[in-house]
């Protein structure tokens, strides 16, 4: 589906303080975090009918993703002590 309004490629990149931003809050590295937020970017850029505010939602989505990716490895991890120490 075609969209109505082109996104202006300004709008899709976030100012690097905001993925170090991103990355500090998650614990995750830049790379990643910028790698992912691109990636959101581009899905919601694909239907986007008004993109005014295409970034902020990339980010917030970016962020949830990677907030999620930390807790699960986190569970991994404690899993993996609890195992070791159980034996």
């Amino acid at each position: 589906m075609a969209t109505l309004f082109q996104v202006d490629e300004a709008q899709k990149q976030p100012t690097l303080d905001d993925v170090e931003k991103l990355a500090k809050q998650t614990g995750h590295v830049i790379a990643l975090a910028q790698k992912m937020y691109e990636a959101e970017c581009e899905k919601l850029c694909r239907d986007a009918k008004v993109t005014d505010f295409v970034a902020v939602l990339a980010l917030r989505r970016t962020r949830d993703r990677l907030l999620a990716l930390q807790k699960n490895r986190r569970a991994t991890a404690a899993n993996a002590s609890y195992e070791l120490f159980s034996a």
